[in-house]
């Protein structure tokens, strides 16, 4: 799509990219957008094709650039990805000052991406991404879904703010769209190889070119693999490593206007992720020393986090596995002069996970066989043409998705010792030393911390009522009482959710040239939204099943007066709590509508400056865990669907932004100034005992600066700049019950992973050695300003600023027939937290998840 043209305009850099276009465009007879801009930037000179003069999709029309299109956009041709080594999503953080990109305890079901401080972190697949992510116009129903390997890239754009008027469902804080490189009627093909350090080889093979007049193919086929870097002291194991499998085709048809665009992948992933190390220890620290210390093993490795070393159970497995496939067809033509354009797709994604949850060396609790797979069909249609001065476009958008997630979080061979350690510890005092134990795992040299008494206490007609020993006035040497422990190989067996999602929408999107100078843009979109849930729970947990009873809950209370309900949840955590299982069904739907207004002016031929209105819609939708019930035990009031259902996030957005391009000097400045009112803002907290769906109000103000120069032949140099404050409008609250409430989060406080400043540089210099030798070299690199990583370890886990820079030096002939390069990522080896968390069941301990450390090898390619 393209913003209306500007008749006086004579940028020279916009215009040599569009008279390529339409150059190449014509003598190929094709009307295939993609095809076109991709030819036109492979004729465009490297540096021109640099200054923003990007080929870009950012409004839905043809032959738009960056600087054309009054969105605050950034974009990346294949030269500059290649240079910077951006081969997966989440490589673009480092070219991109706006974008955040978090990963946890998954990288399939657990990388979030935030623009401008907006996005939705979660290992939950019940959430659904602020970001979206397109590739090759194919929207991509969870962050996670898009990280698989990519192949060769013609561009990525980042597009900042609401966009769900043309770009569809869940774009409230932005989207990234994804152009791979498509098939050529010029026969071509490459082979590739790379090597560096941690083991890490790849190999690739592309081939494309003709096998009719008016039919072009393409094979990419990938393969990488790399070693682990932390280790696991327990074990020996090499962890977060990467063992990644790409293929994928491509067919072009073209007969006279029309074209049609298959595309069909297969990817698969193989990998030990996503492991947090240790950095505080609680009060509860000894007590998994010394239950792992019986296994032989260490319960928390003696090292720092940026030493890379974690002590998890040897018996349990980590794996992070992914198997998907899918086929997408985009057909275009001319109906007269309108522009039809209709993108088909199905994407079938499973993901099967096993990780030690107890994040130590003690065998307490895992993960193993858990499953989530997503399956999706999805169709956009588009009409858009030019009617005098007004260029309108309309189209429809429909989803269905099946999403399935089966849990299974166990309990080990050492829960119970665990759960008696803490309150032999809890309960030691001068008169007994060992202190009292819970479940009896400790042997009879610990007394039990109830004893059976022989009489009736709570009026059930039941004698033998337990009593806390060390309660007043009860005397020793009475029959111990025993909470029933929980069994090795127990918990869940497993939980089964079914989330059916049908979303359809309409949207229009229209400019209108007023004057030749001043533009206005509308756009409006009805958004339809319908889920269903469906879920059979099953837990296996004793300790939970006992407390249901008489004297079960007579042990509650006893418990709630010394203020030790912990040691209750320690034997019947939320995650397993067994009050929960059966099955049930809910279902809601909603309607909202989004939209944009815009006017920008041209104030000269090389100045344009907008200001815009959007509004984005993120829908609602259900938490898919069991611990986010409401437990009777604890004072809820039992497990109901709606406990688990959250409310739609809605983002009202307010833009200034100028794209300005300076002729003489080869340079080019673009920035915007913005305020988002985020309302119902989706959260998951972790509450110290279940996780739950929190909405709250967030404001997100800022300034974003996109500049690039050439300031000598062959130096072309691009940097960014992110001014962001995301701020909570309010205290995040959680109730507790009996007018009591927790604070999860502070209101006036920046959401986490949200740097206050950001800067990003890069600067490529192509050298002519010889006629037919060029040298290249470049360098980029990311600031980060200070910041929290996430509420609950405000003040304990924050990053420091931080730099990361990457580089690559390489050879390639003037024919392109080879390429040799050498490259690096993170080359000061800078140590820094993707996230952190506070661990579950052990109070007061700190774990995080380390960036990635120094990367570095080399590359050769050969091309045919």
């Amino acid at each position: 799509m393209r913003f209306l043209p500007r008749p006086s305009s004579n940028a020279k850099l916009a215009k040599m990219s569009l008279c390529a276009s339409v150059g190449l465009a014509a003598l190929m007879g094709s009307q295939m957008f993609t095809a076109s801009a991709q030819d036109a930037e492979e004729e465009a000179d490297n540096s021109e094709r640099r200054l923003n003069a990007v080929v870009v999709e950012a409004t839905r029309r043809a032959g738009t650039t960056v600087q054309d299109v009054p969105v605050s956009v950034t974009a990346f041709d294949a030269a500059l990805l290649e240079d910077t080594g951006v081969a997966r999503l989440n490589d673009i953080e480092q070219i991109a000052p706006s974008v955040q990109i978090a990963q946890t305890e998954s990288a399939a079901s657990g990388t979030s991406i935030s623009i401008r401080g907006i996005g939705t972190g979660s290992n939950n697949p019940g959430f659904e991404p602020a970001v979206g992510v397109l590739i090759d116009g194919v929207y991509r129903t969870r962050t996670g879904i898009a990280l698989s390997e990519l192949p060769e890239l013609r561009s990525i754009e980042v597009l900042r703010g609401p966009q769900g008027t043309l770009f569809g469902r869940n774009t409230s804080a932005g989207v990234v769209s994804i152009n791979t490189a498509g098939p050529q009627f010029d026969p071509e093909a490459t082979l590739g190889v790379s090597a560096g350090n941690y083991g890490m080889y790849a190999a690739e093979a592309m081939v494309t070119g003709p096998i009719a007049d008016n039919i072009a193919t393409r094979v990419d086929i990938r393969y990488r693999e790399r070693d682990g870097y932390i280790d696991d002291v327990n074990s020996g194991r090499e962890l977060n490593n990467l063992n990644r499998f790409l293929m994928r085709g491509q067919m072009l048809f073209e007969e006279g206007d029309a074209s049609l665009r298959v595309i069909a992948d297969y990817g698969q992933t193989d990998e030990d992720c996503c492991i947090g190390v240790n950095l505080l220890q609680g009060p509860t620290g000894a007590a998994v020393n010394t239950a792992a210390a019986f296994a032989g093993l260490q319960g928390f490795a003696n090292a720092r986090p940026e030493d890379l070393k974690v002590a998890l159970s040897p018996n349990r497995d980590i794996r992070d596995d992914v198997e998907e496939w899918g086929i997408s067809g985009e057909y275009k033509n001319q109906i007269g002069t309108i522009s039809l354009t209709s993108i088909t797709s199905y994407r079938d994604w499973q993901a099967d996970r096993a990780q030690d949850v107890d994040f130590s060396g003690i065998d307490r609790a895992y993960r193993d066989g858990t499953d989530i797979t997503d399956k999706v069909f999805t169709q956009e249609v588009r009409l858009q043409d030019t009617w005098g001065d007004l260029d309108w476009l309309v189209g429809g958008f429909y989803m269905n998705e099946e999403l399935g997630y089966t849990d299974t979080i166990r309990t080990g061979s050492q829960a119970n010792l665990y759960t008696d350690l803490i309150s032999a510890g809890a309960t030691a005092n001068p008169l007994v030393p060992t202190g009292f134990q819970l479940t009896g795992s400790l042997g009879p040299a610990v007394p039990t911390l109830f004893v059976s008494l022989p009489f009736d206490t709570n009026g059930d007609g039941v004698p033998g009522d337990p009593a806390l020993r060390i309660a007043p006035g009860v005397p020793a040497g009475l029959p111990s009482y025993f909470v029933p422990g929980l069994v090795d190989g127990g918990g869940q067996n497993s939980d089964v959710f079914e989330v059916k999602t049908n979303a359809a929408a309409l949207f229009t999107h229209n400019e209108y040239m007023v004057t030749d100078r001043l533009t206005a843009t509308a756009g409006l979109r009805l958004n339809y939204e319908e889920k269903e849930i469906a879920y059979d729970l099953t837990s296996v947990a004793p300790s939970c099943d006992f407390f249901f009873t008489a004297d079960g809950q007579s042990v509650l209370q006893q418990l709630g007066a010394i203020n030790a309900l912990d040691l209750a949840l320690l034997s019947c955590n939320p995650a397993i709590n067994s009050e929960y299982n059966g099955s049930d069904n809910d279902s809601f739907d909603e309607t909202n509508l989004s939209g944009t207004a815009k006017l920008a002016y041209d104030f000269t031929d090389d100045f344009m400056a907008y200001v815009s209105y959007s509004r984005g819609f993120k829908s609602g939708g259900y938490n898919l865990d069991r611990s986010g019930f409401d437990s009777v035990l604890f004072g809820g009031n039992g497990a109901q669907p709606t406990d688990l259902q959250f409310d739609s996030e809605t983002v009202d957005s307010y833009e200034l932004g100028w794209k300005s391009s300076f002729n003489a000097l080869n340079a080019t400045l673009n920035g915007a100034i913005f305020f988002q009112d985020v309302q119902d803002f989706q959260e998951n907290f972790f509450t110290g005992t279940n996780f739950r769906v929190i909405n709250s109000d967030v404001e997100s103000y800022g300034l974003e600066l996109d500049a690039s120069i050439i300031p000598a032949d062959g130096l072309t140099i691009q940097g960014g700049y992110a001014y962001t404050k995301a701020e909570r409008q309010g205290d995040v609250i959680v109730p507790l019950g009996n007018g009591q409430n927790q604070v999860l989060a502070q209101g006036g406080t920046q959401l986490s992973l949200t740097p206050e400043h950001v800067l990003t540089a890069s600067g490529t210099y192509l050298y002519d050695i010889s006629p037919n030798l060029t040298a290249l070299f470049h360098l980029n690199a990311r600031y980060n300003s200070e910041h929290i990583t996430s509420a609950a370890t405000a003040g304990i886990a924050d990053n420091d600023a931080y730099t990361l820079v990457g580089g690559r030096i390489g050879l390639k002939t003037a024919d392109g027939k080879w390429e040799f390069s050498i490259f690096g990522e993170n080359i000061t080896d800078e140590y820094y937290n993707l996230a952190s968390f506070a661990v579950p069941e052990q109070t007061g301990t700190i774990a995080v998840y380390p960036g990635i450390p120094t990367m570095y090898g080399a590359e050769l390619k050969v091309n045919f």
